[in-house]
C-alpha cells in the first residue's frame, strides 16, 4: 500500500487481532522490528484492559476509599506504561520498519478508538467531580496525577503517529492530526468520509472549533482538553501561511500553564530564566516549558517580522547545515518544522549522493548509500524555530536586555542582572530565577560572572588551528554533472576547504576556509581567486562564472572550547549551562545546529524520566550529548599543523589513531561499508568509536586495498 493517509490508517484490518493470531510461517519469518511491534502491542492490550476495569469500577460508585485509591494510583502507573510503550516504539521503530510491517500484515493502529473514547469520557467524568468520595485533598492529588498521565500518553501517542506516517498537511502522506484526534474523542460521526470537519478550510488546516477545558475549581485536577490542545502540541496547529492559533491553558487563578504537562509535579522547576533566545536558548525553552511554572528568554537583539541576520549572531551571514541528527531532532522536538522549512524553500541533500566531496586525495564516489542534510541559511531556520516555540506558547520573551551577571552565591545561583542595551549601569534590574539556563553562545561570560561571585569556575578544553573561513553569497546555475554543491575536505595534509551549498531564493552559499596565516580575502574577484587554490579545480570553474551578490565575511573564531561546568566540586545550584556556551566546536565542520538540537532532545529525556532530574543531572546529559560531536572536531583538529590547545590529542596512542583514520579516509571514496559508518560519525548519528569497534569496518579498513581514486566527480 502506497500513500498512506490516516482515512485508511485507521480501518486497516488488524493482525494483532486475538482473532487473527500469528501462524507458526509468519513467526519464523518475523523480523526483530516486527517481533517488537507485536509485543508491545500484546502488553499494551493488557494494561489498557486492566485501567479499563479499575475505572469502570471507580466510575460506578460501589468502590470504598482505600479501594479507590488504590485504583487510582495502579490506573496512573499503568498509564505511565502504556506511554512508556509508545515512547520505546518511538525510539526503536524506524518509520522504514513501520511502513514495510504495515504493507506487509495490514496493521497499524494498536488500539481502537472507541476504548481511546471510553476512557477520556472516564477519566473527564472522574476529575469533574465523579461522586462525593472525590472531593477530598487526596483524591484531588490523585485524578490530577491520572489526568496528566491520560494527557502525555495521548501526546505520546499523536507524536508517535507524526513519526510513522510523516507530517505533510494537504498530501496524501498526511498524518491527519486532527483528524486523530476527533477520532479519538469520538467526535466525528463516520471515520470513513475522508475528512474530518475541523480540517476545513483552503490549506487543510483550518482553526478547530473545539476549546481547551478550564480547570475545575472544585478538585483541582485538569480535565483532559479537547482535540486543539494536542494538536497544538503535536503539530503546531499551522494555520495560513504557518502561523499558530493557540492558545495556553488556564489554571484557576488565570496564570497561563505549560503548553504541556510536567512529567509529574516533582519535577516542576519553578521559574527559569534562559540567557539567549538563539537557536539553543528557543530550543531549551521549548523542552523547559513543559516543566516549569514560567519561563523567561532574554534575547539581546530585537527579533524581525522577517528572516534576516542578526548582530548577536555573527554566524548569521554563513554556510549552515543540519545534519541528518539534527533534523531528527528536530522533528522530534518541533514536528512539522522541516516541512515548513522545506516549504520555504530550504534545499534538502543527500550527502554525498548530490555533492561532489573531495576527501584524502580523491572525489567519494556517489553511488554510496546518502544520508540527507538540510541547508537552509541562519535567519531563515532561526525565524521558523522562534516562530515555532513563541507564537502561542506561554514563554515570556525579553528583547533588547543584556545580562550583566548572576546573583546568588558559590555554589547557588537565584537569578541575573540585566540592563537595556544601550543603557547604563542605572538601568540595572533583578531578575529571580530557579534555574538559569546560559544558551548565549560561544562568547558566553559565565565563567567570569561565577568568578566574581567567588564561586569555582570550570575547566576549559582548547583545540585551536587558527583556521579562518570566509563566507560569500552568489547567483549562478547549478554546478554540472547534476550536483548541487561541493565539499572540498581540509585535512591536515591539504589544509584549504570549501563549501558550497544552496539556500532558499535561489542564492549558493560559498564558504572558503584556510589554515592561520591563509585566510580567504574579503574582495570578490580575489575571494573566487583563492578558490583556484583548492586540491581540484571543479568549485573554482563553476565560482569563475558566477556572479557574486555582495562582498565575502570573515570569521575566525574556530576553536573548539568545551567548559566543563559538570565536573564543578559539589555542582551549581540554579544554574545549567547549553549549546555553544557549553561546547562550542569549529563552525567548519557544521555541526553546532544539530549539536544544540541533541542537547534539547536529552534534556527532555532526563525531564521525562520517573525520576526527577537534579540541576548536576541536566548538566551531565548535556554534556554527554555533544561529546561525540567534540571527539569528532579535535580529533579531525588535533593533526593540523601548528595547532594549539590543552586538549590537542597527541603522543603514541594518538600517533596510531591518526593513522588508522588515515585508513579510513583512504577507504571511505569507495567502500561503501567504511564510508556509511563514517558518514554516521560526521553526521553524529553513532559514536567515533564505533569506527575502532565494527569488525566489518576494521576488516576492510586495515585488510582491503582502498580501491582506485577518481578523477572527477562520479555520477549516481
Amino acid at each position: 500500500m502506497t500513500s498512506p493517509n490516516y482515512t485508511s490508517y485507521l480501518h486497516l484490518r488488524e493482525l494483532l487481532d486475538l482473532q487473527r493470531p500469528l501462524t507458526p510461517a509468519d513467526q519464523q519469518d518475523l523480523r526483530d522490528s516486527e517481533r517488537l511491534f507485536i509485543v508491545v502491542h500484546q502488553a499494551s492490550e493488557t494494561l489498557l484492559s486492566q485501567v479499563m476495569v479499575d475505572l469502570r469500577h471507580i466510575a460506578a460508585g460501589g468502590c470504598g476509599e482505600h479501594c479507590r485509591a488504590q485504583r487510582l494510583d495502579r490506573a496512573t502507573r499503568l498509564v505511565g506504561s502504556l506511554e512508556g510503550h509508545l515512547t520505546l516504539l518511538q525510539r526503536t521503530l524506524p518509520r522504514e520498519d513501520f511502513m514495510l510491517f504495515r504493507d506487509r500484515f495490514g496493521t497499524a493502529s494498536g488500539l481502537q478508538s472507541k476504548q481511546f473514547h471510553e476512557l477520556f469520557s472516564l477519566v473527564r467524568k472522574l476529575t469533574h467531580g465523579g461522586g462525593e468520595d472525590s472531593t477530598s485533598v487526596a483524591d484531588a492529588e490523585r485524578l490530577t496525577g491520572l489526568d496528566n498521565a491520560v494527557r502525555r500518553w495521548r501526546h505520546t501517542h499523536l507524536e508517535l503517529v507524526a513519526h510513522m506516517l510523516g507530517d505533510q498537511r494537504g498530501s496524501a502522506e498526511t498524518s491527519g492530526l486532527r483528524f486523530l484526534a476527533a477520532r479519538l474523542d469520538g467526535t466525528l460521526d463516520d471515520p470513513r468520509a475522508g475528512g474530518c470537519p475541523v480540517d476545513a478550510g483552503a490549506d487543510g488546516a483550518g482553526p478547530s472549533t473545539a476549546q481547551p477545558e478550564v480547570a475545575d475549581r472544585t478538585s483541582g485536577a485538569t480535565p483532559i482538553s479537547g482535540d486543539a490542545e494536542d494538536i497544538e502540541r503535536v503539530q503546531g496547529a499551522q494555520g495560513p501561511g504557518g502561523a499558530r492559533h493557540s492558545r495556553p491553558l488556564s489554571t484557576s487563578a488565570g496564570r497561563p500553564v505549560p503548553s504541556s504537562a510536567p512529567s509529574s509535579e516533582r519535577s516542576r522547576l519553578g521559574h527559569v530564566v534562559v540567557v539567549g533566545g538563539s537557536v539553543a536558548g528557543l530550543l531549551a525553552a521549548q523542552v523547559l516549558v513543559r516543566h516549569a511554572e514560567q519561563v523567561t528568554v532574554l534575547e539581546r537583539d530585537q527579533y524581525g517580522e522577517t528572516p534576516g541576520p542578526r548582530a548577536g549572531v555573527p554566524q548569521s551571514r554563513h554556510t549552515h547545515v543540519l545534519l541528518t541528527s539534527g533534523m531528527n531532532a528536530l522533528d522530534r522536538l518541533l514536528p512539522g518544522l522541516l516541512s515548513a522549512l522545506s516549504d520555504a524553500g530550504a534545499p534538502r541533500l543527500a550527502v554525498p549522493g548530490d555533492l561532489g566531496v573531495w576527501q584524502a586525495g580523491q572525489w567519494i564516489s556517489r553511488r554510496n548509500p546518502s544520508q540527507p542534510i538540510l541547508t537552509p541559511s541562519r535567519p531563515l531556520l532561526e525565524h521558523h524555530i522562534r516562530r515555532r516555540v513563541l507564537d502561542g506558547s506561554p514563554i515570556r520573551v525579553r528583547t533588547g536586555v543584556e545580562v550583566t551577571g548572576l546573583l546568588g552565591r558559590p555554589g547557588h545561583i537565584t537569578g541575573v542582572a540585566v540592563r537595556d542595551r544601550g543603557g547604563d549601569n542605572r538601568t540595572r534590574q533583578e531578575i529571580e530565577a530557579d534555574l538559569v539556563v546560559d544558551a548565549s553562545g560561544r562568547s558566553s561570560r559565565t565563567p567570569a560572572w561565577l568568578a566574581a561571585l567567588g564561586a569555582q569556575v570550570p575547566v576549559e578544553e582548547v583545540v585551536e588551528t587558527g583556521r579562518a573561513y570566509a563566507t560569500c553569497v552568489f547567483h549562478a546555475d547549478g554546478p554540472p554533472e547534476d550536483l548541487s554543491g561541493f565539499y572540498i575536505v581540509p585535512d591536515a595534509g591539504q589544509p584549504l576547504g570549501a563549501i558550497i551549498l544552496p539556500a532558499e531564493s535561489g542564492r549558493w552559499m560559498v564558504t572558503l576556509s584556510g589554515p592561520r596565516g591563509q585566510a580567504p580575502p574579503g574582495d570578490p574577484e580575489d575571494f573566487v581567486d583563492f578558490a583556484g587554490r583548492l586540491p581540484h579545480s571543479a568549485p573554482h570553474k563553476w565560482l569563475a562564472s558566477a556572479r557574486p551578490a555582495g562582498r565575502p565575511v570573515g570569521y575566525r573564531h574556530t576553536s573548539n572550547r568545551r567548559r566543563r561546568y559538570e565536573r564543578l566540586a559539589g555542582g551549581t545550584a540554579g544554574l545549567l549551562v547549553v549549546g555553544d556556551a557549553l561546547c562550542a566546536l569549529n563552525p567548519v565542520y557544521g555541526q553546532g545546529l544539530s549539536v544544540a538540537a541533541l542537547n534539547a532532545v536529552a534534556l527532555d529525556e532526563a525531564l521525562g524520566g520517573k525520576q526527577p532530574a537534579t540541576v548536576a543531572a541536566l548538566q551531565r546529559v548535556a554534556f554527554r550529548s555533544s561529546r561525540s560531536a567534540w571527539d569528532v572536531a579535535i580529533g579531525a583538529d588535533s593533526p593540523m599543523p601548528g595547532v594549539t590547545g590543552n586538549a590537542v590529542r597527541s603522543g603514541p596512542a594518538a600517533r596510531l589513531l591518526t593513522r588508522y583514520l588515515g585508513r579510513i579516509r583512504e577507504h571511505v571514496p569507495n567502500d561503501p561499508v567504511v564510508c556509511s559508518a563514517n558518514r554516521d560519525v560526521l553526521f553524529l548519528l553513532a559514536p567515533p568509536r564505533t569506527l575502532v569497534t565494527s569488525p566489518r569496518v576494521l576488516r576492510r579498513a586495515l585488510l582491503s586495498p582502498s580501491g582506485p581514486a577518481a578523477s572527477g566527480p562520479l555520477t549516481p
